[in-house]
């Protein structure tokens, strides 16, 4: 059990509440500029994919989507956070990631009326907010990870996460959907 050891370490509360208010002022700068992104077909494109594959279950697409994203984000995180001291440069790219969270969502609920509703709600919703915690640990607590797996770990969450996402998928959606 060694190689799982972390080392004791306090939660950075500063940090913790920097990103929680970036979050949230990203969310709402996305749900504002969802006027002017209607405009670009590209957004409305990838909400009617989205719902599409997740009322066909086609996991590949979605989940191939989302692996990349969150390995991308996940190790820009980690390279940010373990080789510099600059922690606090991660809240770019997590504004910039609740920014297009925020337009999707927004995109998702008004423009694919109640199937984008319960899409957004039961997967794209829990699968975004659990890839945005495991960035803010990423970023809190990729010092205290043993350094013969520190760099796997990024891409292992990555996986994790999107197992997580085709669980709600498969098995939520699909309850959820026959229940209805």
């Amino acid at each position: 059990m060694r190689i799982l050891s972390f080392k004791k370490e306090k939660w950075d509360k500063k940090f913790l509440i920097a990103f929680l208010i970036t979050l949230v002022c990203s969310i709402i700068c996305g749900i504002v500029l969802f006027k002017p992104v209607t405009v670009n077909f590209y957004f409305i494109d990838f909400a009617e994919e989205y719902v599409f594959n997740v009322f066909n279950f086609d996991n590949s697409s979605i989940f191939l989507s989302h692996f990349l994203s969150d390995i991308l984000y996940f190790y820009i995180f980690f390279f940010l956070c373990y080789f510099t001291r600059f922690k606090y440069l991660t809240l770019v790219f997590l504004y910039i990631r609740g920014l297009f969270f925020g337009i999707y969502v927004s995109i998702l609920i008004v423009v694919s009326s109640v199937g984008g509703i319960l899409v957004a709600v039961i997967v794209f919703i829990p699968s975004t907010l659990i890839s945005v915690a495991v960035c803010f640990f990423i970023s809190d607590f990729c010092r205290c990870i043993d350094k013969k797996i520190v760099f796997f770990v990024p891409a292992v969450l990555a996986l994790i996460d999107g197992l997580i996402l085709i669980f709600l998928i498969n098995v939520v959606f699909r309850v959820i959907i026959i229940i209805v």
